[in-house]
């Protein structure tokens, strides 16, 4: 395999008038974006099924609000024959979502779509919905994406082909407003060049590549990934703007309202000695971070330079916009994103001077453009010991100062666990949104709390100041608890009150099925409807639904108070007691029994005749605990005499040892150097092996399970939730319980017991890996090798004509994605090490799997000295593992090794580690997870109880 090498600047993007065409010949109108998306993503005879028209007159808006909205309905007769009418293009697009939801039953999200599987003649809208069709409205007027993290935990690497993905996602979802801050670092360094900066001051203050949302928020300054990486920071930053061109297009295309960067006051540290009469400061360290990356310089907003610099930050990132083709002022109102204190003590906490800085912020905005709205995260204000009420009141109030606060917009960045709206009287009139956030860190925890979420949004919409605008999701990573963000966008539409309102206050009823009849979602059957959609209608089984039922009740309905997902202790380093409360707590906080039953139910729904030939191949830790099952449930014939009923009482692991002992007489406790050396995974893998693995191109294994079989095994969605749920039962559920096994065996000091559950732990931890290189998702490959692949340039870079400092330019942007997962920071064990940690394939196994066998081989040495274990040597001996893999390097995407021809090198030891497509069957080794730990999860969810 070769790849050549291509000057970035021979690829540049078209602009945005052959964007808007379908061909050259054709004339392009407001809803030809749309019409492109109908083709990028179905099928050929979709293609001319939709006629789209824009009918600005269609909404009876309410005397609160203007209601965005959609109605379909079949053109009786004429062609096209499902006829789309929408208030703007937004409505449109949530308009031809709502057909391909309720009428052809499928549904675009993040882990797939199922548009391959569309009816081949497309279907008429059902004539139940009455002779005007389906009318829906958005109780909203803005419907947003993304959270500013989410440009480093997600988006940091995407290209151009999955940026269109996501817009043509976002578009169908009715989104039309979102962040826009790819390549902003560009404006940002010719904004200081101006100021008379040097590139190395410049960079000095720009973040690294995975870093760059906390240096925009001013948490953080600098990179930490190399002595000297301007050159190659300064590569990456024209490639973005490249980028983002593309990126910007498209929303424009899409009339999606771009929420823009804004000058910060958060400046290099270099920019006081040109303003030596100004008021600069320094901002908190953030995070424990070392004071050379934190303690950001900053310019007083109340500073008269603040409104000069902010002026021509604005001006200049409008004029490079129109280069691209962008007009920035093309639209009624301009949105800029501008957070004062995220994560950080302002320097004055006085009231009046709190008004005084956000009064100045806001007349500095009107000045540097008079349609300027200032939008705000309210994450802040949730430093409760800081952000008392007459703080809080004064901060608005300043904002206030400026046309009574009509020129701003905050969004309540965690209304669905900690709303803000509720205890600043809808902060005080100024616009807001409802948010849900949801996700910390990009983790993958089933977490949620969705009574709240069908109820909540509601609730704000009709608190007394009525200056709710917006709602959105803000999660802080993606790919992960899909059905709650699904759900998000789908309720602006389902308001009574938006699409009836003269009927408000006594609905009528209305003619057709598809008539709204409540104010809220009913929640089960939305559940159930969004399932069959994910699986498919006439493949999803009672069995499913119900599974996903339990789940809904369980993970997704968290009731002890606890503010985020829980972070699973196979991310942390290992320890004696590894529970953790406070903020992303180790604690599971669900029924675990529930959870098992449901993932086990989910996973049974997947057998087939041939799945029965090849199954029930029983490891010998699920053959001990079925002995113990068998004794709690009297078969006592069936178990030795030593398990008699006192015995029961006994631990859990006890229980086990007598069964090791007495009922099978094959398990031996593994031999020290054996421990210290790598396990066998011949003898741990059950069913299919290496020898088996096919050659996939696809994020998922074709199952061989699903010739002429009525599941839906061959939907990615399908599979993406297979491996999701065990996965949360095999870090959530089994590690946990097995490493409270150990740590007992360790007290007790005995060794048979340490060695065992140490055999154990280790072994669910590579079953782990097993089961997550199943799935693209949840692999670290893809990630490794889209951070490589985004060291792009321009043609007359000096690294473009070097392939060994090309070579260097990828290893540093690898090295940018591999602390971020890990260390997050310049040092390991820190503050903020695993903040951003993943359970992906390959990572499990070369990151997390080493240090948990270090810890294990140091408490069986410790338990055949007698003694204790040395922690702080084992902390030691851990993080030089860790180093040695954070100065790793693969190929993954290629290298350069000829000069002459530029070709790319991929194979080698370090990239076969770090697969980029699925491995095995995620259908079958699911199935073998719970032939292999499902009664051992079963046995562990109940003693965790106690």
């Amino acid at each position: 395999m070769s790849k050549h090498f291509l000057p970035w600047d021979s690829i540049q993007p078209p602009p945005v008038q052959q964007l808007l065409k379908r061909d050259p010949g054709a004339t392009a109108t407001p809803v030809t974006p749309l019409e492109d998306l109908v083709k990028r993503l179905l099928p050929d005879a979709y293609h001319f099924l939709f006629q789209f028209t824009l009918r600005p007159d269609l909404p009876i808006n309410s005397a609160t609000n203007i209601h965005d909205t959609f109605r379909i309905y079949n053109n009786q007769g004429g062609s096209p024959r499902i006829a789309i009418e929408g208030a703007t293009l937004s409505a449109l697009g949530a308009g031809l979502n709502y057909y391909l939801k309720q009428v052809c039953k499928v549904e675009m999200t993040w882990s797939g779509d199922r548009f391959d599987q569309l009816p081949v003649v497309p279907p008429l809208i059902p004539t139940e919905a009455g002779v005007d069709g389906v009318v829906r409205a958005s109780f909203v007027p803005w419907r947003y994406y993304m959270n500013v993290v989410t440009f480093g935990y997600s988006f940091a690497f995407w290209d151009w082909n999955r940026w269109q993905r996501e817009l043509d996602w976002m578009m169908l979802n009715g989104i039309n407003m979102a962040l826009a801050m790819v390549g902003q670092e560009y404006v940002v360094r010719k904004f200081y060049e101006t100021q008379g900066l040097s590139d190395d001051d410049i960079s000095d203050f720009l973040g690294g590549p995975a870093f760059m949302p906390w240096q925009r928020m001013g948490n953080t300054q600098g990179s930490w990934a190399t002595q000297n990486d301007t050159t190659f920071k300064n590569d990456w930053i024209n490639s973005q703007w490249v980028l983002q061109g593309q990126i910007m297009q498209r929303m424009q295309a899409f009339n999606i309202t771009p929420i823009m960067p804004a000058f910060q006051g958060f400046v290099p540290r270099k920019l006081p000695e040109k303003f030596p009469n100004a008021t600069f400061d320094k901002s908190s360290v953030w995070a424990g971070m070392p004071k050379e990356f934190s303690q950001v310089t900053f310019l007083s907003s109340t500073d008269a330079l603040f409104t000069t610099l902010s002026q021509q930050f604005i001006q200049l990132q409008k004029e490079l916009y129109k280069e691209k083709g962008i007009d920035m002022d093309a639209k009624s109102q301009n949105f800029y994103l501008l957070d004062l204190y995220n994560e950080m003590i302002p320097t004055c906490t006085t009231p009046e001077c709190l008004k005084a800085t956000t009064g100045g912020v806001m007349k500095a905005f009107k000045v540097a453009d008079p349609k300027a709205v200032w939008v705000m995260q309210s994450w802040f204000l949730l430093n409760r010991g800081l952000w008392n009420a007459p703080r809080i009141q004064a901060y608005f109030d300043g904002i206030r100062e400026v046309n009574n606060g009509r020129d701003a917009f905050v969004v309540d960045l965690y209304a669905d666990v900690a709303p803000l709206w509720t205890t600043t009287e809808g902060f005080y009139g100024i616009d807001w949104g409802w948010s849900m956030l949801n996700n910390f860190g990009g983790g993958q925890g089933l977490y949620g709390t969705l009574p709240t979420l069908l109820t909540e949004p509601f609730k704000g919409y009709q608190q007394p100041a009525k200056s709710m605008r917006g709602m959105g999701i803000t999660m802080e990573g993606i790919n992960n608890n899909e059905y709650l963000y699904q759900l998000i966008f789908d309720l602006p539409w389902e308001s009574v009150e938006a699409t009836y309102p003269a009927a408000f206050v006594a609905p009528t009823p209305k003619p057709g099925a598809f008539s709204l009849q409540q104010q809220a979602l009913n929640g089960q059957a939305h559940l159930e409807d969004y399932i069959r959609r994910r699986y498919g209608p006439n493949k999803t089984t009672p069995a499913m639904l119900e599974a996903w039922t339990t789940l809904s009740q369980t993970v997704w309905d968290c009731k002890t108070g606890q503010m985020s997902q829980s972070k699973a202790i196979i991310d942390l380093t290992p320890a004696l007691n590894m529970v953790r409360g406070g903020f992303m707590t180790s604690i599971m906080f669900y029924d675990q029994t529930k959870v098992v039953g449901a993932w086990r139910q989910l996973v049974e729904s997947t057998e087939t005749e041939e799945s029965k030939k090849r199954r029930r191949q029983h490891s010998l830790i699920q053959d001990s605990i079925e002995a113990v099952i068998m004794a709690s449930n009297g078969r006592s014939s069936e178990i030795p005499q030593s398990l008699d009923s006192p015995s029961l009482l006994q631990s859990f692991a006890s229980w086990v040892r007598g069964a090791f002992q007495h009922t099978l007489g094959q398990l031996r406790p593994p031999s020290a150097s054996r421990l210290q050396g790598e396990i066998d995974e011949g003898k741990i893998v059950k069913g299919r092996l290496s020898g088996s693995v096919k050659e996939v191109k696809a994020e998922f294994a074709g199952s061989a399970l699903s010739v002429n079989s009525s599941l839906p095994l061959n939907v990615s969605s399908f599979q993406y939730d297979l491996v999701d749920v065990t996965r949360e039962v095999l870090v959530g559920i089994v590690l946990p319980g097995l490493h409270r096994e150990l740590i007992d065996a360790y007290k007790a000091k005995d060794l048979d017991r340490t060695r065992a559950w140490g055999q154990h732990v280790l072994e669910v931890i590579l079953d782990t890996d097993r089961l997550l290189s199943t799935h693209s998702h949840f692999m670290v490959g893809p990630w490794i090798r889209d951070a490589r692949e985004s060291a792009k340039v321009i043609a007359d870079s000096p690294t473009a004509s070097n392939p060994a400092t090309m070579n260097q330019y990828r290893d540093y942007l690898e090295y940018n994605a591999r602390n971020q997962i890990t260390w997050w920071g310049p040092n390991g064990q820190a503050s903020l090490a695993d903040y951003a940690s993943k359970e992906w394939g390959g990572l499990v196994k070369e990151f997390q799997y080493p240090r948990w066998q270090v810890f294990v081989d140091r408490l069986v040495d410790a338990v055949k000295r007698r003694s204790t274990l040395d922690y702080k040597t084992f902390l030691a001996d851990s993080l030089e593992k860790e180093a040695g893999w954070m100065k790793e390097t693969t190929c993954l995407g290629g290298c350069y090794d000829d000069p002459a021809s530029s070709s790319v090198v991929v194979d080698d030891e370090a990239t076969s580690k770090y697969p980029v497509e699925a491995v095995e069957d995620a259908v079958l080794v699911a199935q073998d997870m719970v032939d292999k730990w499902g009664l051992v999860a079963l046995r562990l969810a109940q003693t965790s109880r106690k």
